[in-house]
């Protein structure tokens, strides 16, 4: 029998049935938009570019949260608040990105750069800006590093230590190593630490419970590793920071931590922040 793999219409009527019939062909399985992908004849990317979001395209189909969960991003009323919050329990010290991120339940390079600087976030709220010279430690550093990689999708260069979205300023980098190349020396020798045990690519480890002291926090030597493979683009969407402007990218577990998945590069891959709160929980592979 055949089928047509695209869409005769791509009116917004027909966009909008095309959700419903991937809705109704899953039976009951939670939509998300991998499994839109493997279903539609129309990418995820042109439904979320022509009504705005994954979640409102959603509603006007009239899919219910039951069948396809609402994720609600990181706003920029919630960062302020988070800041006043901070500043209110702690008065004597101005809150820095980790503080607030912590609040929020994200990792920092989620908020570093979505918002503007980190010290004109301050200023707006009247706070007085965090001290650009205080002591970073070797891995907030190297944290940094990866953020601006992931940021432009190439190495930085020694200019955008000093601009958004870093957060550690360039003198920390001479003052810790002596220089720009000195400091991307330690850091590519950081990374290159072996971190895993590595099982052929061909095979993913069967998904046993994770050992009780397996920590569920990866890396950022792995974390770096598997970016790097996957180019600083998500694997599903192939969107990118350097290029999709707001585009924040995460390193997901293929098998789910919480299902007995490990940390090994094979089980670990580049999700942008749509498409991993659209995966979830759940063991999706083909």
């Amino acid at each position: 029998m055949f089928e047509l793999k695209t869409l005769e219409s791509y009116s917004d009527q027909s966009l909008l049935d095309e959700i419903r019939r991937v809705a109704a062909v899953l039976k009951g399985q939670r939509l998300t938009q991998e499994k839109f992908l493997k279903v539609s004849r129309v990418h995820v990317t042109t439904i979320r570019n022509r009504f705005g979001s994954w979640k409102r395209a959603l509603d006007l189909a009239g899919i219910d949260e039951a069948t396809a969960p609402r994720f609600a991003p990181v706003t920029r009323e919630a960062v302020i608040d988070a800041i006043k919050a901070h500043a209110k329990e702690f008065p004597d010290s101005p809150p820095k990105v980790d503080d607030v991120a912590a609040r929020l339940g994200v990792h920092k390079t989620t908020l570093a750069g979505k918002f503007g600087a980190w010290q004109d976030l301050l200023r707006e709220v009247g706070l007085k800006p965090v001290a650009l010279g205080r002591r970073y430690t070797d891995e907030e550093c190297f944290e940094n590093i990866v953020a601006l990689w992931t940021h432009y999708g190439r190495q930085p260069n020694f200019a955008e230590l000093n601009q958004s979205p870093s957060i550690v300023g360039s003198k920390a980098y001479v003052r810790r190593w002596g220089g720009w190349r000195s400091a991307l020396g330690a850091f590519i020798k950081y990374v290159e630490q072996p971190s895993s045990v590595s099982t052929p690519p061909q095979e993913l480890p069967a998904p046993e419970p994770a050992p009780p002291s397996a920590p569920r926090s990866i890396s950022l030597s792995l974390r770096y590793k598997v970016l790097c493979r996957d180019h600083f683009r998500c694997v599903i969407c192939g969107r990118s920071p350097a290029k999709d402007h707001g585009v924040v990218l995460h390193v997901d577990h293929i098998v789910p931590w919480s299902k007995g998945g490990q940390n090994i590069e094979e089980n670990l891959r580049t999700l942008c922040f749509d498409c991993n709160l659209g995966k979830g929980d759940k063991q999706e592979r083909a």
